[in-house]
């Protein structure tokens, strides 16, 4: 294998690492002058049957687009196996955590074959889900900042929610969101777009003596309400969570950001089938046991959960004999 890299930022890595042998010989020539000829490289041999795997290192040293190619060497004639796209950023905030939207692959890759783009991070996945369940999803947004203050606030609408929906981040800090999904009917989401605002902020106050915030934390306090019994013989007190009120601030001009988040889910009830909907014992004698089987399906397209209870209207079996002791 012959890894082209310009810029020396992509390394590959094979992890069968015992079929791995150096290329004994000279490393002398100009690849330059000579590019049939390569330098020692490292060859994988593969028997028979048996097959390898490699990691591909992307590690940016410049923010912008760097491309590479992995060919396979077999004589001196060098074939492209694989085209290497990464993009090096130096974002001062990032979305961590999500999954690569794969349809954007597609749709980039279907424009020209011969053109291959680096994919942005930022799809989440739910799956199916059923109706009327909470279905959760975490992920960071980190500001990478030294010495600046962001505020970030997610446009989000039903039946998405982000947890917290908008906060403070101090510089180098990050803070986990949790998207939950809740639907009462089926419904279908394809890339459904969630933009979040981002924009650097100043403190009234010296930030030290600012505290970390967002619209989730609250303040818990016991308030005395014997007052509203005076016959009471001992104190009563009752709990007050009030919200922390965001702290003051002001925008700076021309700060504004906007991220995306892709969300996509199905929400579906859930469906099943028994293969009866009695079991009929056969005549059992005292003491002997006999078990009957039935099978139950999940025919829908989302996960069945369930468990077994006794009806509350069912009636106990009479005993057709006295447990009681004759002489």
């Amino acid at each position: 294998l012959r890894l082209e890299d310009e810029h020396g930022v992509f390394l590959l890595k094979g992890r069968a690492s015992t079929f791995k042998t150096s290329l004994a010989g000279s490393v002398e020539g100009d690849s330059i002058r000579n590019e049939t000829k390569p330098s020692k490289q490292p060859f994988f041999l593969l028997r028979h049957g048996q097959s390898a795997q490699f990691n591909v290192i992307f590690k940016p040293t410049l923010a912008q687009r760097l491309e590479g190619k992995i060919g396979l060497l077999v004589g001196d004639v060098c074939m492209t196996l694989v085209e290497l796209v990464g993009e090096g950023h130096k974002d001062e905030f990032t979305l961590d955590g999500l999954k690569e939207d794969t349809q954007e692959r597609n749709a980039k890759s279907s424009l020209r074959k011969d053109i291959i783009d680096a994919v942005r991070v930022n799809h989440i996945e739910f799956g199916h889900c059923p109706v009327g369940k909470r279905c959760r999803r975490t992920f960071t947004i980190t500001n990478h900042t030294l010495t600046q203050v962001m505020r970030f606030e997610w446009e989000a609408d039903a039946p998405f929610q982000f947890s917290p929906k908008v906060g403070h981040l101090h510089p180098g800090c990050a803070k986990g969101i949790t998207v939950i999904l809740k639907a009462d009917v089926p419904a279908t989401f394809r890339r459904h777009l969630v933009k979040c605002k981002v924009t650097k902020i100043n403190f009234e106050l010296p930030r030290r003596k600012v505290l970390d915030w967002d619209d989730q934390m609250c303040i818990v306090t016991w308030k005395d309400v014997t007052w509203k019994d005076p016959a009471a013989r001992w104190p009563k007190r009752e709990k007050v969570v009030e919200p922390v009120l965001e702290p003051a601030h002001t925008v700076l001009e021309e700060s504004s950001q906007e991220a995306e988040v892709y969300l996509s889910a199905v929400i579906a009830y859930t469906q099943f089938k028994l293969s009866t909907t009695m079991v009929e014992f056969k005549d059992t004698l005292p003491f002997q046991t006999r078990t009957a089987t039935f099978r139950l399906c999940n025919t829908g397209k989302v996960a069945l959960e369930y468990y077994w209870e006794e009806a509350a209207d069912s009636e106990a079996v009479k005993k057709p004999f006295s447990p009681a002791l004759t002489r």
